[in-house]
Formats: structure tokens, C-alpha cells, sequence
């Protein structure tokens, strides 16, 4: 089971919209994906139609409730979120092992699956350790500015931090959202990682669209909305990548 964190320090770079369509785009392939939403925004779980859930991450870390993942579509599973997970970190404060809450909630869901996905806040949280905790893989979708850049330097500072109670924990791929090639910046930008990052940096880029800016308010993934868009192609591209570097 892979056991994937979607994750970057820095809010509207695409990383909710890349969690949905890489864990769609597998499942599309005959893979078993189930996505966590650790977000207190919860746009995963709105952007995939899920409102008011029964069943929460926080309720199942905190509270004990039963994991009942919501089904999507053919092998796409979801663990939705709602705003109260808010206040875990308000909760947890006096618990021992508070790092490894979420691994051993979702531990029920270990070997039932082929892809664990999880989307996490744009901010260094304790649950965003509990998902590094959790992960094998953390991948970082950038945007190809300044502060985008500055989210992926805090998250492989964290990770750093993290191996030492999780050693298979890696950054495995950093991928470019939001692209235009015709922008300067954009190509500058992508340069400079390049050099810094060399071959962690994955080749393909999800370009701008208005497909995937649409899809959402669809509550549809990109290949139930606009399966013929360039923003389709691009998350096909991305997953035969991100499957390259696992297999």
C-alpha cells in the first residue's frame, strides 16, 4: 500500500485539485484509492459532493467513530472532514504519541487499499505531522512564484524533522501547477528548482485551465467533468510519472 501526502506550506497552488485527480486518475487505471481530506477547509470533500458527513477524520481520531470511507466511483474512496478538526491540535495537547494519532486511526484501512492519498493544510500543524508520521511519499505541487518556493522549503524542513520517527518518509516528486510557458516567471522559477532539486522535479507540468478551475463546483473530478481537456491529459501524464517512480 502506498501512502501518499499531498502537501506544500502555502495555500492555492493546486494541491487540493492534484489529491482529487491523481486519486481519480489511479482509479480510473483499476487501482484501489482511498483519499483522506486533513484540511479544515474540507474543499476535498465539497469538491468530491460531500456535505455535513456522518463520519469525519476528526470524529475517527478523536472520537472513535467507525471508519465508514464515502464511495465515489469505481475503486475511489474518500475520508471526508469537516471544520471541527479545527481543534485537534487543541485536543491532543495532553495525549502521549499525539504524532501518530491519524496512523493509528486509519490503521483499519491498511492493506485494503493500493493508494492512500492524503490532502493536508497549507499551514505545519500537528496533523500535518501525524499525515508525515503516516506517509512513505510527500509530493509538492508548486506554483511557479516566489512563495509557493518558500511552502516547498518549510515542508522538506519538516520532513527532515519527521524521519527521525518515520525514516521511510521522502519527498518523492515535486510537480509545477498552474503553468504557462509563455510567462517569464514561470519559466525562471521552474529553473531555478530544477538546479536545486534536480531529478525530484517531474517533467510534467498542469497547465492552466479553466476545466479544472470549473470541475469543482461540478463536484466531479477531471475526467468525469472535461475528460477530454488539457487538464486531463496533463493528470494522466503526472500519474504514469508518479507510477514510474513507485514501480
Amino acid at each position: 500500500m502506498e501512502i501518499i501526502a499531498l502537501s506544500n506550506q502555502k495555500g492555492g497552488v493546486g494541491k487540493t485539485t492534484s489529491a482529487i485527480n491523481i486519486g481519480a486518475g489511479l482509479a480510473r487505471m483499476g487501482k484501489t484509492v482511498c483519499l483522506v481530506d486533513l484540511d479544515s477547509q474540507a474543499n476535498m470533500t465539497h469538491g468530491l459532493g460531500i456535505y455535513n458527513p456522518d463520519y469525519t477524520i476528526n470524529g475517527i481520531m478523536l472520537h472513535k467513530q467507525k471508519i465508514s470511507p464515502y464511495l465515489i466511483t469505481d475503486n475511489l474512496s474518500l475520508v471526508a472532514c469537516d471544520d471541527s478538526i479545527s481543534s485537534f491540535e487543541k485536543n491532543i495537547q495532553d495525549k502521549i504519541q499525539r504524532e501518530f494519532i491519524l496512523k493509528k486511526a486509519l490503521q483499519p484501512l491498511i492493506g485494503k487499499y493500493d493508494f492512500l492519498i492524503m490532502d493536508c493544510p497549507p499551514v505545519m500543524s500537528m496533523i500535518t505531522i501525524n499525515a508525515y508520521s503516516f506517509a512513505n511519499d510527500v509530493y509538492v505541487p508548486l506554483e511557479a512564484q516566489k512563495y509557493s518556493i518558500e511552502g516547498l522549503l518549510k515542508v522538506e524542513e519538516m520532513v527532515d524533522v519527521v524521519k527521525e520517527i518515520n525514516p521511510s518518509l521522502n519527498i518523492k516528486g515535486i510537480f509545477f501547477t498552474k503553468h504557462n510557458p509563455r510567462r517569464i516567471l514561470n519559466r525562471d522559477v521552474e529553473l531555478s528548482v530544477r538546479k536545486i532539486y534536480k531529478k525530484l522535479v517531474l517533467n510534467t507540468h498542469i497547465r492552466e485551465n479553466v476545466s479544472l478551475e470549473e470541475s469543482p463546483h461540478a463536484s466531479l473530478d477531471i475526467f468525469r467533468y472535461a475528460p477530454n481537456s488539457i487538464g486531463a491529459d496533463d493528470y494522466k501524464k503526472l500519474i504514469e510519472e508518479i507510477l514510474d517512480k513507485k514501480y
